[in-house]
């Protein structure tokens, strides 16, 4: 509000009856009332609290703040709420967080979110990432028994950049100049195994010691490998080196399966996921790991996906680097 508006308005406050001015004090004085997310986040949080610092969950109770119960860790002394070390902290509009959690949930545009949650564009950019932040972390820690691995590639972008670096711009949603497989595209490597858990990373490169290092510590030591014969050198050392079966396909040639192994499972989830991440006409590389998180959620929830889960994932703890 501008200076000479809010005199006028002081001004206009001389000509309210004495009813009228209690009326205002009452309600300039009234505290707002809790929103819906901010009790769902805070209930569950109650029933286990752990310190946003340290992850310690010896606590204890220190007033409230800002609608929320503060609690005070006897490991580090320091106090915080239910929304500490979580991607939620410092957001404001709490009243309208359940209404974008399911504007996620039916992933629906932008625009649409801010609309449909009276909120800025450009506030509506920045929730869609505090509120998948927590989901990138939730993957697959371990596949077992018969699993496939591919990769997919996502052209490489600098959508939203004030200067785009290394190339000339090109239309949202474009495509590479070159043809095939270059440094314009981003490898992801996707695992699945037959219980439909599912892990993703991207890949600075496609070089064997790169494949191997994303694999190595979530495929079980007794399970079996499927990939395509294509890039079998790479699945192959990373089996090799660890002693797991493996079995590579040579898809180009039309070898589908082999037995009871195939690929399919993978490469539907591929399929399914560059189709879903056409609707965003082109994802900046920096945001790739928010979209494929948000992805994850999808196929696992499916159709019970809703504003609670999202808002649930979203108050998760980011996990903290060392």
């Amino acid at each position: 509000m501008e200076e000479a508006e809010f005199h006028e308005l002081v001004a206009q406050l001389g000509g309210l009856s004495e009813v009228q001015r209690k009326a205002l004090i009452e309600a300039l004085g009234s505290k707002r009332p809790r929103s819906e997310a901010l009790k769902l986040i805070e209930s569950r949080f109650d029933a286990e609290p752990c310190c946003g610092h340290c992850g310690s969950r010896s606590v204890q109770p220190w007033g409230s703040a800002s609608g929320l119960k503060r609690y005070r860790c006897k490991e580090c002394r320091r106090t915080f709420n239910a929304l500490t070390g979580t991607p939620l902290a410092q957001l404001h509009r709490r009243d309208v967080w359940l209404a974008y959690g399911q504007a996620l949930a039916e992933g629906v545009s932008l625009r649409k979110a801010a609309k449909r949650c009276r909120i800025d564009l450009t506030t509506s950019f920045r929730w869609r990432h505090r509120f998948l932040e927590a989901a990138q972390h939730r993957k697959a820690k371990a596949v077992t028994g018969v699993v496939e691995a591919d990769e997919t590639f996502f052209l490489r972008s600098q959508k939203g950049a004030r200067k785009i670096v290394g190339r000339a711009p090109r239309k949202r949603g474009g495509v590479a100049k070159k043809r095939g497989l270059s440094d314009e595209q981003v490898p992801v490597l996707i695992v699945r195994d037959r219980s439909k858990a599912t892990t993703d990373e991207i890949l600075s490169n496609r070089k064997a010691e790169t494949v191997a290092a994303a694999l190595k510590p979530i495929v079980a030591r007794d399970a079996l490998l499927v990939s395509d014969g294509a890039e079998t050198s790479s699945y192959r050392t990373f089996a090799n080196r660890e002693g797991i079966l493996h079995v590579g396909l040579n898809t180009r040639a039309g070898q589908l399966r082999w037995g009871v192994y195939h690929i399919q499972n993978v490469n539907a989830y591929a399929s399914g996921l560059k189709t879903w991440m056409r609707r965003f006409r082109g994802v900046a590389t920096k945001y790739l790991p928010s979209y494929l998180g948000w992805r994850r959620m999808i196929d696992c929830q499916g159709e019970r996906l809703n504003a609670v889960f999202c808002i649930t994932i979203a108050a998760e703890p980011v996990p903290r680097t060392t």
